[in-house]
């Protein structure tokens, strides 16, 4: 199982007041470019589930800080599988 790195980055969804689109860029890419492939959740609820469902964590230890918010950390470097990456639904190959 092949691992690498991806920095998440979340942009307010246009079309739906209150949704997400959710993107990534591969950490060590040369061409410093965000992945075309991208994600709409239709809220905060849903894009944290997506998260703990591929378990990736945005909480230290398993535990809510109240003065963080649950959206990824686009300064944060999050190691990754491509498995995990389908399970945030992302298409990628399998």
């Amino acid at each position: 199982m092949n691992t690498y790195q991806v920095r998440f980055k979340t942009h307010p969804d246009p079309q739906h007041p209150g949704g997400y689109i959710l993107q990534f860029q591969r950490v060590g890419d040369i061409t410093h470019e965000e992945s075309p492939l991208k994600v709409v959740f239709p809220d905060k609820v849903k894009l944290e589930g997506a998260f703990l469902k591929a378990g990736l964590y945005l909480h230290s230890f398993g535990t809510r800080d109240s003065g963080r918010d649950v959206m990824p950390d686009p300064n944060q470097d999050y190691e990754v599988t491509d498995q995990m990456m389908r399970q945030l639904g992302f298409d990628t190959p399998a």
